[in-house]
């Protein structure tokens, strides 16, 4: 795969795309709140109302205010719902149009709450579908993999992570330019990366977000690791 196959994919995803999108949070404390009903639901009401060539259901990852779900937003309105029950899901998309008003809470995407956050390991989160790698390639994935493939040579990669400065996210915030650098340096017969998907402080999910918003973000990222410390069979 090129950059150009990498293109037309994102190209199709945009291209399918209908007049609205109602994205329902599908992530851990959303679930638990009953958003697989407030899912089921959606797409239901969308299909009684004959909406389906128009209206797009899907399930994303986190949506942040986790204290609030179910979360539900639709677009292109950016209009924010919180606390959904499934008895709410049928005016939702009854308001889709502007000629009524939901019955469900809505909330305000810009709160303070979003306004002073800078999303950056999680900026794909509540807006991918986590289960669809082509809505991960929509929102340019794959892009820095492929770069580094074709591109870069192992030395290059860990230098220009070393420069970014970039940290693990653990307590200790170790230097991950120098830990690849260490890595790549051993002379081992065969090298693994591994994902430490453990979160081992209680209530601690730093990890569990991305690793259920985003992963292919995860994936793409230990694919670029693999290349810069030579992972794989047979390195001497």
């Amino acid at each position: 795969m090129d950059l150009a196959d990498l293109g037309a994919i994102a190209d199709r995803e945009r291209a399918s795309r209908k007049d609205f999108r109602i994205r329902c949070c599908g992530a851990a404390s959303c679930l638990w709140s009953g958003s697989k009903t407030v899912l089921d639901g959606l797409e239901a009401a969308v299909a009684a109302a004959g909406l389906v060539h128009r209206v797009q259901v899907c399930e994303v990852g986190c949506m942040r205010l986790c204290c609030e779900g179910p979360l539900v937003q639709v677009d292109p309105y950016g209009t924010f719902y919180q606390r959904v029950v499934p008895a709410e899901t049928a005016s939702i998309v009854a308001a889709l149009d502007g000629v009524t008003t939901a019955d469900a809470h809505q909330g305000d995407p810009s709160q303070s709450f979003f306004a002073r956050q800078q999303a950056i390991v999680l900026e794909n989160s509540g807006l991918v579908e986590p289960d669809r790698i082509e809505s991960y390639i929509e929102a340019d994935g794959y892009q820095g993999l492929y770069e580094v493939l074709r591109e870069m040579k192992p030395g290059e990669v860990v230098e220009e992570v070393t420069r970014s400065g970039l940290r693990g996210r653990g307590g200790a915030g170790y230097p991950t330019g120098v830990k690849w650098g260490m890595i790549a340096k051993q002379a081992a017969h065969r090298k693994f990366v591994v994902c430490n998907a453990d979160e081992g402080d209680p209530g601690a999910f730093m990890d569990r977000s991305v690793l259920e918003s985003d992963p292919h973000r995860v994936l793409e990222g230990m694919a670029i690791a693999a290349f810069a410390v030579v992972a794989g069979p047979g390195n001497n």
